[in-house]
C-alpha cells in the first residue's frame, strides 16, 4: 500500500489529520514513524502557501513519500492580523501564544475581538513533481480570557467559533472537522487524494441486515458534513473493497468498523446496483458498483464509528419508503423490495 506522510512533529495536528484521512487507500505515517529524522525546515515564506509547500515539498524529496504538510495561522482583526503566519512561532508553547494574543486584545470590547483561523495544506508528489494547494478559513471571535484546556491544542481554548459558540477546545472531534479550518481543508485534499491515487471504479459491498423477529432492517445515517449528498441521509452500511479483499471478508470488516456488530452473511442478493458519481466542483467522477447481501447480526455492540456513522436505527420496509436516503440506496431499494420482503 502507498504511503502517505504528514509532515509535521504535532501528535495533535496528526491525530486530527489521520482521523479524517484514514480511509483513504494508503498507509498514513507521521515523521515519529520514519526510521531517519531529519531537521525541520526553515519556514521562511511570508504566507501560509509558500511555508505549507516549503514543508510538503522537503519531506517529500527526503523520503519519496506523498507528502502532505500544512500551515495555519490566527489572524485578530483588531491586531491587524497578528499573530498571522507566525502563529505557530509566537511563543515558546501554547500558554505562552495565547497570552501573548490575550494581553495584546486587553480593553478590546467582545464585538471587535473578531478573528479567523487559516490554513493551507500542500500535497507533493516526488515522483510526479506535482502538488496541490487546499485553503480553508473559519471565523469566530477571541475569548477575554483562556478556558480550561480539554480536546484541543495551540490557540483553540480562546478561540470561539461563530457558527457554533463553541470553542475548537470544546468541541468533539466529528464537530471539529465539521467546523475548522483545517477539516474544511482537509475535505478538498480527501477529494484530491482519492481522485488522484485510488481506483476510478469501485466494487462496494453493503449489508441488509435484517431481523426477523421484529421484520426490520438496520439502516445508518452517514457522517460526512462536507458533501451534502451524503450527509445526514439513510444508507444500507458497507463499503469500498481493498486490494486483496473477498466480498465477504470485506462486508464483515466495514460492517464491525462501521457499526460495532459482526454478521451472519446468508446470501447475496440478486440486485447489483451500477452508479456514476460526478462532482464538478472537486473535478472528482468515478463508478460504484453496489453489491447486497442479505445479512443478521451474530454478536457485537452496535456502537457506530462516529467518523462515518451519525446513528443506527431499524425500520420496517415501508418506513424505508418514507426516509432520505441516499440516492443510490433508494433506487436500489425499490428494485430489490420484493426480494427482502421473502426473507423476513
Amino acid at each position: 500500500m502507498m504511503k502517505l506522510l504528514i509532515g509535521t512533529t504535532n501528535k495533535d495536528k496528526y491525530k486530527e489529520m489521520k482521523y479524517v484521512l484514514h480511509t483513504l487507500p494508503f498507509d498514513i505515517i507521521s515523521l515519529a514513524d520514519l526510521d531517519e529524522q531529519y531537521e525541520e525546515p526553515v519556514e521562511d515564506a511570508d504566507t501560509l502557501e509558500g511555508n505549507a509547500l516549503i514543508k510538503a515539498k522537503y519531506y517529500a524529496q527526503k523520503t519519496g513519500y506523498v507528502t502532505l504538510a500544512d500551515d495555519s495561522g490566527l489572524f485578530v482583526d483588531a491586531l491587524d492580523g497578528f499573530p498571522g503566519v507566525k502563529s505557530a512561532r509566537t511563543g515558546n508553547n501554547a500558554d505562552e501564544r495565547m497570552d501573548a494574543v490575550l494581553k495584546k486584545l486587553e480593553g478590546v470590547p467582545m464585538e471587535k475581538r473578531t478573528a479567523s483561523f487559516k490554513v493551507t495544506l500542500a500535497v507533493y508528489d516526488p515522483k510526479k513533481d506535482e502538488a496541490f494547494l487546499a485553503y480553508a478559513e473559519t471565523k469566530g471571535h477571541m475569548l477575554e480570557e483562556k478556558q480550561p484546556a480539554n480536546n484541543g491544542f495551540g490557540y483553540d481554548p480562546i478561540f470561539l467559533v461563530n457558527e457554533f459558540q463553541k470553542t475548537y477546545d470544546q468541541m468533539t472531534m466529528q464537530e471539529k472537522n465539521a467546523a475548522s479550518h483545517r477539516g474544511k481543508a482537509l475535505s478538498k485534499t480527501k477529494y484530491y487524494l482519492a481522485n488522484q491515487y485510488r481506483p476510478k471504479h469501485a466494487v462496494v459491498t453493503c449489508a441488509v441486515i435484517i431481523d426477523r423477529d421484529t421484520k426490520k432492517i438496520l439502516l445508518a445515517k452517514r457522517n460526512d458534513p462536507h458533501n451534502p449528498h451524503f450527509h445526514e441521509k439513510w444508507e444500507f452500511s458497507g463499503g469500498g473493497m481493498e486490494m486483496g479483499e473477498s466480498l465477504s471478508g470485506n462486508l464483515i470488516r466495514e460492517i464491525q468498523e462501521e457499526c460495532g456488530y459482526t454478521v451472519n452473511i446468508e446470501k447475496r442478493l440478486h440486485e447489483i446496483g451500477v452508479f456514476d458519481f460526478h462532482n464538478e466542483e472537486k473535478n472528482y467522477s468515478y463508478q460504484v458498483y453496489l453489491i447486497p447481501h442479505l445479512c443478521t447480526i451474530a454478536s457485537g455492540d452496535g456502537i457506530p464509528n462516529d467518523e462515518e456513522v451519525l446513528e443506527l436505527q431499524w425500520f420496517t420496509l415501508d418506513e424505508i419508503k418514507q426516509l432520505d436516503l441516499i440516492g443510490e440506496n433508494k433506487i436500489m431499494f425499490d428494485r430489490m423490495r420484493g426480494e427482502i420482503e421473502k426473507e423476513l
